[in-house]
């Protein structure tokens, strides 16, 4: 009899390793080179199990597009965590990879071993990159927390401005200023906190203020305001955070001008010039940038150029080009709105302490679940999934910038001899400085976005916005 499958059948099992037998009436065994005939009956004990096989191959499957749809969106919202990982890890990174490459070929024909060993592996990189990679925080009453007195948050009512405020108000008993736009959102957040800070007995306290950051009058009087409080407050750190995510088509503000870089760039700038001239010319200045704005470069030095042709995209080389402040400056807001806005606040902290000499850091948070964007607020959001960090989390490398003291944060990045002259740098998801403009291959000569064109359109930026701040009177 002519079979085009092996069976075994073994203390009362039907072991199969084939497809179906095409003998209908009896199962045929081929065991080496015997072949034994058994009951029919066997055969009904296979139909009986077909349902069951059926169920369990249709679970299977839809299992296995869970997980490849998960790797995508894991991959998708976590890229500006691995690459930082694998750029700090890299023989690490490819000997875990070889290793769990491995292990999941000598599984092959064990289904639910591979998958076991595939939400194993997930399971342990968030584990990794959430909690065991970053930098440790400094403890309460540690000296370099000690060096702190009042920080100065923007954006401060939700999301990284108020988990930030929160931690610095309870944890390390620090006096927050809350910038806020709504009134009523900033007093119900700082009640939040002062009533946390009360619960803990800690010596921290959360200030609610306004300002609107669409609104250069408001920010002035915001630092008017500041100056004629009964207890003046020397701002030790400002944290430039408020933002927002623009859509597309926003028209020009009333000062004619691209709306989201009015409120997210040109007003962070006039608030720390104004406190550095009047409240604390060592101002430390931290700004919230975003791993997007490598979005300005990684197209343009990997993408043939009939290519970026086809996807015509909205920015230029380095976003902040000359075309940007000659038209994109004064024109409505686009795709590229928010990474334009991101990679000005890079610029801006990199140029500051060339003009001050100040500290100045741009924190690189990656993805952080906040309410910036409506997807983030639903219930099974990518935060829920494990896709993002929450805030909670997502603050660590906000902390690292406000407390690792200036020269902690040179050190590794421009010899013994290097100082703030040369620029402010960068603090990445880990809590580790990085340097500007230069640590990922693609801010490169060969793509015409080396560091010294950035540090040049940094100067350009300095140059227009200054420019644009005195055209309006201040």
């Amino acid at each position: 009899h002519r079979c085009d499958t092996y069976y075994l059948y073994e203390d009362g099992h039907l072991q199969e390793a084939g497809s179906r037998c095409l003998e209908q009436k009896d199962l045929y065994i081929i065991q080496k080179n015997h072949i034994m005939c058994r009951p029919t009956s066997i055969n009904n004990q296979r139909s009986n199990n077909k349902s069951g096989d059926v169920a369990s191959h249709l679970f299977g499957l839809l299992f296995d597009t869970f997980l490849f749809f998960y790797t995508v969106g894991f991959v998708s919202f976590r890229i500006g965590e691995l690459i930082p990982l694998v750029a700090a890890y890299p023989y690490q990174c490819i000997s875990s990879l070889l290793g769990a490459a491995l292990v999941l070929h000598k599984s092959v024909g064990r289904q639910m071993t591979r998958r076991l060993i595939y939400v194993a592996s997930f399971c342990t990189l968030i584990y990794l990159i959430d909690f065991h990679i970053p930098k440790a925080l400094p403890s309460a009453g540690d000296k370099v927390t000690e060096q702190i007195g009042t920080i100065l948050i923007t954006g401060a009512n939700s999301g990284v401005g108020y988990e930030t405020a929160r931690a610095l108000a309870v944890t390390y008993g620090k006096d927050v200023m809350l910038g806020c736009r709504s009134a009523t959102k900033c007093s119900a957040a700082a009640k939040t906190i002062n009533d946390e800070v009360a619960g803990v007995g800690s010596s921290g306290k959360a200030i609610p203020m306004h300002i609107d950051l669409s609104d250069f009058e408001s920010v002035s009087a915001f630092v008017l305001q500041l100056e004629g409080m009964e207890e003046k407050n020397k701002i030790d750190v400002l944290f430039n955070n408020a933002g927002y995510g623009p859509r597309n088509n926003i028209p020009v503000d009333s000062y004619g001008l691209n709306p989201a870089f009015t409120s997210m760039h040109l007003s962070h700038h006039l608030l720390t010039e104004l406190l550095l001239k009047t409240n604390n010319p060592e101002l430390r200045v931290i700004n919230t940038s975003s791993f997007s704005h490598h979005l300005c470069a990684i197209p343009f030095a990997y993408l043939p150029s009939f290519l970026l042709e086809w996807l015509n995209l909205s920015q230029n080389a380095g976003c902040l080009d000359e075309q940007f402040f000659k038209e994109d400056l004064y024109s409505k807001t686009k795709t590229s709105t928010y990474f334009e806005a991101k990679i000005a606040n890079m610029m801006h902290t990199v140029e500051l302490p060339r003009r001050h000499g100040s500290v100045a850091v741009a924190v690189d948070l990656g993805w952080v679940g906040t309410a910036i964007q409506p997807w983030m607020r639903v219930s099974l959001s990518p935060t829920s999934l494990g896709w993002m960090r929450n805030a909670r989390i997502g603050v660590l490398p906000v902390l690292h910038a406000i407390f690792t003291p200036g020269t902690e944060l040179l050190q590794g990045l421009r010899g013994e001899e290097g100082t703030w002259s040369d620029g402010g740098v960068v603090m990445n998801v880990f809590g580790h400085s990085m340097e500007a403009f230069s640590t990922y291959h693609w801010w490169r000569d060969a793509a015409g976005l080396g560091r010294n064109r950035m540090l040049g359109l940094s100067e350009l930026l300095w140059d227009t916005s200054s420019s644009l701040l005195r055209k309006n009177g201040y």
